[in-house]
């Protein structure tokens, strides 16, 4: 190589992944025993600088916004009986949670009422927004996280059945706590949804350690604390009954894995599970068919295709479920059954490539969902961004992008949110840290590939430029949101398609033996 394309490689190689560069520099200083500490500690900082800024709903009467609701239902759970839960004042942020959530605000309610019952009063702390009870909600997120999320990422790229060198371990760790679409919804707009993929994590864990019935607890974990965690529902039963199918486990672990789910389900049902009419009011608040195909302006294919085909004004709700449903299915099976067969040969017995193998799965079903699914949030791109990270050393430049494009679509929401100055200082952040936009120096990608992905950045800038500098047509007072879910939906499909070939053509047992990758 001429040696100034050899300097242009090693500058290229020097700022392209600047985490795997200080995670190898701690390395070669025998420093190992404080990258951790560091990486936790400043995934820590981001998301309570975060939660500085503006959160949904913030100064807006009468309704507010989901800050509100996740505060008001620690209000109603503490003061309330379970059986008021699903049922009280249900035009003021009524419940519709699975039950999980539902306890996870009684608890955080009760610490609320043993530090200021004020900020929980039943009826008189609607609206609440002092500083001490800001501080405690955004708290309560923190310590959530830090107590179901981290540990598991953690200990999963830290197993030693996880073939990857101590450093790819650690960037690992430290790109999935800083990837900024989870802190911006979760510490931004203010939710819980760590708590949710944290239990998807801690599933995929046990499934690496070969614990399928913890896995499985998991797993009803993720989906009884949000409903969208049954988006992973699919992968996980065709991965999980696939091992039923292996001679060395057979009925006995079919036997385990049903009862262990209906044990796990019947427990937090525990409170209702005498009534049959509260059951079917869960049900009914849960998945609350009634509210349409999709919420607000959301990045899948019913929202973009509603730009030229007002879907929701040609077919009967009804007709919408049946064809939502039906296009997901038809999406998501070639993954599924593809996980399933794969899986139930008795040679195909490493646990590297059957936890990545479920990786892909994972990642696939839920991208399905959040596209062609019924009633989905802009929200809903975190399901699929989950998996996606797990595979972040297996397919980096795909999953950089993936998070770009992932944080792209969130922008409307987050706009709205007052989020403007942390959506941009992690945006660049992440290309900073990870990509600047294209792909590791060591990672051989196509040309073409990496055009395209700078073609989508500067797509991106351009709506984002044309957004803050060229005020939108009063007849078409929307038109930026429009470009973005059409431009977003349009690179998910594509993402969709890439996965899946992934998933097909990654599936071949490693021959090499369990023998991990050296540094």
């Amino acid at each position: 190589m001429p040696p100034h394309k050899a300097r242009k490689a090693a500058a290229r190689s020097a700022i392209v992944v600047l985490a795997r560069n200080w995670f190898q520099f701690l390395k070669d200083q025998g420093a190992q025993n404080i990258a951790l500490p560091v990486t936790v500690l400043f995934a820590l900082l981001i998301r309570w600088c975060v939660g500085l800024h503006g959160y949904s709903g913030m100064g807006t009467p009468p309704l507010y916004g989901d800050y509100e609701a996740q505060r008001h239902w620690m209000e109603i759970t503490v003061h309330l009986s379970p059986s008021q839960w699903y049922f009280y004042d249900l035009e003021y942020w009524g419940l519709d949670y699975p039950p999980l959530t539902a306890f996870q605000s009684w608890i955080c309610g009760i610490v609320a009422t043993y530090i200021n019952p004020s900020w929980v009063a039943l009826g008189e702390s609607r609206g609440i927004e002092t500083h001490a009870s800001k501080l405690f909600m955004r708290a309560s997120a923190l310590v959530l996280e830090f107590l179901v999320y981290v540990p598991a990422v953690v200990l999963l790229f830290q197993s030693r059945r996880v073939q990857m060198s101590w450093v790819a371990r650690q960037t690992a760790i430290f790109s999935v706590l800083i990837q900024p679409c989870l802190i911006l919804v979760d510490h931004g707009h203010f939710q819980y949804n760590a708590v949710m993929i944290g239990f998807l994590v801690w599933a995929v864990y046990f499934a690496a350690q070969e614990s399928y019935v913890a896995m499985a607890i998991a797993f009803c974990c993720s989906f009884m604390f949000k409903q969208m965690g049954l988006y992973y529902a699919p992968a996980v039963f065709a991965f999980l009954l696939a091992k039923c199918f292996q001679p060395r486990h057979g009925i006995v672990l079919f036997v385990k894995l049903g009862l262990a789910v209906l044990g796990t389900i019947g427990i937090m049902l525990l409170p209702w599970i005498g009534s049959l009419a509260q059951l079917q009011q869960i049900l009914f608040r849960v998945f609350p068919v009634a509210r349409g195909l999709y919420e607000d302006k959301v990045a899948n294919v019913w929202c973009a295709v509603n730009v030229a085909v007002k879907l929701r004004s040609i077919f009967e709700p009804q007709s919408l479920v049946r064809l939502a449903t039906g296009a997901t299915a038809l999406v998501f099976l070639p993954s599924c059954c593809h996980l399933f067969y794969m899986l139930k040969r008795a040679d195909y017995t490493q646990r590297a490539n059957a936890v990545k193998l479920l990786k892909y799965g994972l990642l696939n079903t839920s991208l399905a969902f959040f596209l062609f699914s019924f009633q989905v949030h802009e929200k809903s791109i975190l399901v699929p961004l989950a998996p996606a990270l797990l595979l972040i050393d297996d397919e980096p430049w795909a999953v950089n992008w993936f998070v770009q494009v992932a944080l792209f679509s969130l922008y409307p929401l987050l706009f709205v949110d007052g989020q403007h100055i942390p959506y941009w200082v992690l945006a660049v952040g992440w290309s900073f840290f990870r990509s600047c936009p294209g792909c590791p120096a060591d990672t051989q990608i196509p040309r073409t590939v990496l055009k395209l992905q700078w073609l989508s950045t500067l797509a991106m800038l351009a709506i984002h430029t044309a957004h803050a500098l060229v005020p939108a047509p009063a007849s078409l007072p929307d038109i930026y949101v429009v470009l973005n879910v059409t431009f977003s939906c349009a690179m998910f499909v594509g993402f969709l398609g890439y996965f899946n070939y992934r998933q097909f053509t990654c599936a071949q047992p490693d021959r090499s033996g369990s023998k991990q990758k050296k540094d």
